[in-house]
């Protein structure tokens, strides 16, 4: 990811905190012709600094997981279009795109039997207060099991991109958070602030 100094992420808890709040991931495995891209769901156990998910059996990630292959996970955080007329001076700024990106890159790991349903289950319990997959008849949730292959993903790198107008003057940093807050992109307007703060604390 291409990366100006001005607006890398340094801060590992802060890029993980993007990855729990975003955590509906794009996942590429370099080198799969057949395999451009899988949208999915992934949840971070901070403790142990691993993705988890599962695809469908019939999806060709699923080979890729068999492999071991090395992926990339791609987390889009908030982002919103910046007006050249909400600056102070429209006729010298020009439209951008704001917003927060985290790419993890790491290593496919499968997971099979009582880890699988393990890992299945810790994803469900994020969700459900009430309902568990040993809720499902045993001789039916094995054969729904056959169908997935469930996953981690060992995480050995991080790259956080926060791209919020960190290279204009803070009258109008906050001036732009302002408008945006004003047209209900809160989460942005939100990072811009709060990076903002963490500017003046440094």
């Amino acid at each position: 990811m291409y990366i100006p100094p001005a607006f890398r992420m340094t801060d590992e808890s802060e890029m993980r905190s993007v990855m729990r709040t975003y955590d509906f991931a794009l996942m590429l495995v370099p080198g799969m012709p057949d395999l451009a891209a899988t949208h999915i769901p992934l949840k971070l156990a901070d403790e142990r600094q691993v993705l988890i998910g599962h695809v469908a059996a019939a999806n060709p990630m699923a080979e890729a997981i068999r492999q071991g292959r090395e992926a990339i996970a791609v987390f889009s955080g908030p982002h919103a279009y910046v007006s050249p007329t909400w600056y102070a001076n429209p006729s010298v700024n020009v439209p951008t795109w704001n917003y927060v990106a985290v790419h993890a890159f790491g290593t496919l790991v499968p997971l099979d039997g009582e880890e699988a349903e393990r890992s299945l289950s810790s994803q469900i319990a994020d969700f459900e207060a009430e309902w568990r997959i040993t809720d499902i008849d045993p001789k039916r949730r094995a054969r729904l099991e056959a169908g997935i292959q469930a996953f981690e993903f060992e995480i050995n790198r991080l790259e956080g991109k926060a791209k919020l107008s960190q290279n204009k003057p803070v009258e109008e940093r906050l001036r732009l958070a302002h408008a945006l807050n004003e047209r209900g992109e809160h989460a942005v307007a939100f990072h811009m602030v709060e990076d903002q703060e963490d500017d003046e604390d440094e």
